[in-house]
């Protein structure tokens, strides 16, 4: 039988057989929050609405985690949803973000009760009135948390009363005089009001609300408000909002004045990273505005910034998928001026090997045949040298090569890059762009011992993100691969892997692969885990008997303990 194809019998065995082997878990182990969050969406998807429900009341005795906030107003509607909120108010759940230390409106706990509150006027009072009491150190160094969850509410429910200004007056009469500024997060209801009446009901817009009622300025067609607001906001948040307002086709006028705030927008301080960032911002609204000349003088000036994102070589790649967009603006010597900055010593070694192996294909591809040779001849191997002194690097603009071949038509030109790279000490980013590439150039049927290495190199360092971007890229046939790959690590090495895998596994329908990893496993902790995935394949595909069964000696059933006997 097919690996893909084990039928849900013999995943249920196999995970019974894993959890036997495994061994008991110390008595302080608990399941993992997010995991019992999936656990609950997998018994929705498979039919079973109110045991669902009850899985995720059962959370409420823990941390919440940020998976919660998608899986909440999914599985949660009417009068089950303001009773689990409802219950959420007698803890701390409305004061605590998602992720511990995150203060922000995003990640306020606060926001997904209102999505289950919204539209019982009761419910929703009560949760106002929750999260308006000042705690202890909130009028000090905590006070962002309590902004933060207002600031969460008042958006949530703002959206779901679109068309009734009334509501503005209701909450109004809950704050006090020096809550009023918070009201501007209903920006939903504020944006048709226009700046003016935003101003006298809120008094002042602080940096936390101004981006989104920027946002709901214009969505309301009301540029000039949005422009005047944005130019108010501190660096950052003025920057982003002034970036979100360009757009192709936007008139002369507005344009310009657009151009001519970003000009004068503060740039935060005179360290050499917020003047980057700032450029970086400033090229992008070209870019939005179709005035990509104005952009590639930006990106010319440029100088090495340290965060992550920003910077000369993320700005050239962004310019080449621009114009890669545009192919008609993809002049040689628009290219060229692209090419230049990546030779050039302000683009540190690091952030050029960051990007060589994506931006030399997109250049070849948009080049004419001279420009095609040159690169070839000339600007890979400039590059090249460059990066000379580590190996990885070196071997990124080899890659970057042998991409652009590879979309001229040779399948054939990484298959030398992919063997030096697995002959040499494995590096996760170096394998992780080559097996992706791999897959597409069909190494897999022409050499899998050299793809399987490859997926072994990715996997060797136990990096989560690193199987969590690898695995979708990879075919059905080339997933096969994965459990030799795993079994090849060094000892343990397939204990940091074995959950992100049987995740992705679970969440495809992938059960060989499943399976292979509840065989894998290799201690009692990880195997409540992958079984636990087990438990949400089986039902999704509605075999609850067995699902609840695993579940409960993995600790995913309303907060039963773990165990096997």
């Amino acid at each position: 039988m097919p690996a893909d194809l084990i039928a849900s019998t013999d995943l249920a065995n196999h995970a019974r057989v894993a959890l036997a082997r495994s061994g008991a878990v110390p008595p302080e182990w608990r399941a993992d929050l997010a995991d019992r969050v999936e656990w609950a969406v997998a018994r929705f998807d498979g039919g079973d609405h109110a045991g669902a429900a009850d899985e995720l009341m059962a959370c409420l005795d823990g941390w919440l985690p940020k998976e919660f906030a998608a899986a909440a107003p999914r599985i949660l509607t009417g009068e089950q949803a303001v009773r689990v909120a409802t219950a959420a108010l007698d803890g701390e759940h409305p004061y605590r973000p998602f992720v511990s230390g995150r203060n922000d409106p995003d990640h306020a706990v606060a926001g997904t009760l209102a999505r289950l509150v919204a539209g019982d006027p009761d419910a929703e009072a009560a949760l106002l009135r929750a999260v308006l009491v000042v705690r202890p150190n909130e009028d000090r160094g905590l006070a962002r948390y309590r902004v933060a969850r207002i600031s969460a509410v008042f958006a949530v429910l703002a959206e779901a009363h679109v068309g009734e200004p009334a509501y503005l007056d209701r909450w109004s009469a809950l704050l006090h005089e020096a809550d009023r500024p918070r009201l501007a997060a209903a920006a939903a209801l504020l944006g048709p009001l226009g700046l003016a009446e935003a101003e006298r009901r809120c008094v002042t817009v602080e940096d936390v609300d101004g981006e989104r009622l920027v946002g709901a300025f214009l969505t309301a067609g009301r540029f000039d408000d949005a422009l005047t607001l944005a130019k108010r906001l501190g660096p950052n948040e003025q920057q982003r909002a002034l970036l979100a307002l360009a757009a192709p086709g936007l008139p002369a006028a507005r344009a310009k004045a657009l151009v001519a705030a970003f000009r004068k927008c503060p740039k935060g301080s005179r360290e050499r990273d917020a003047q980057m960032m700032y450029q970086h911002r400033f090229a992008q609204l070209f870019l939005a505005l179709d005035r990509v000349d104005d952009a590639l003088v930006v990106l010319s000036r440029m100088r090495d910034c340290r965060v992550s994102g920003y910077g000369p070589g993320p700005l050239a790649r962004e310019l080449l998928r621009w114009l890669g967009c545009r192919r008609e603006a993809a002049t040689p010597e628009r290219l060229r001026a692209v090419l230049d900055v990546l030779a050039d010593p302000r683009v540190i070694p690091q952030e050029l090997a960051a990007v060589v192996a994506e931006v030399v294909p997109l250049a070849h591809a948009l080049a004419d045949e001279h420009l095609r040779a040159e690169l070839v001849d000339v600007r890979v191997p400039r590059l090249r040298a460059r990066l000379r002194g580590v190996r990885r690097w070196v071997l990124m603009a080899d890659v970057g090569l042998g991409a652009a071949l590879v979309e001229a038509g040779d399948v054939t030109a990484l298959d030398s890059v992919c063997v030096q790279a697995a002959s040499g000490p494995p590096e996760t980013r170096l394998s992780l762009v080559l097996a992706r590439l791999a897959v597409r150039t069909g190494l897999l049927a022409r050499d899998r011992e050299l793809f399987t290495r490859l997926i072994g190199g990715v996997l060797q360092e136990g990096s989560w993100g690193a199987v969590e971007v690898l695995l979708p890229t990879l075919d059905a046939g080339a997933r096969t691969v994965v459990p030799d790959a795993m079994a090849a690590l060094p000892a343990g090495g397939h204990r940091r892997v074995v959950v992100p895998v049987a995740r992705f596994a679970e969440q495809v329908g992938d059960s060989g692969l499943l399976a292979a990893m509840l065989d894998a496993v290799p201690d009692a902790q990880n195997a409540r885990r992958v079984a636990g995935r087990a438990a949400m394949a089986l039902a999704r595909c509605g075999e609850l008997t067995d699902a609840l069964d695993i579940a409960r000696h993995c600790g995913l059933v309303g907060g039963a303990t773990a165990g096997f006997s």
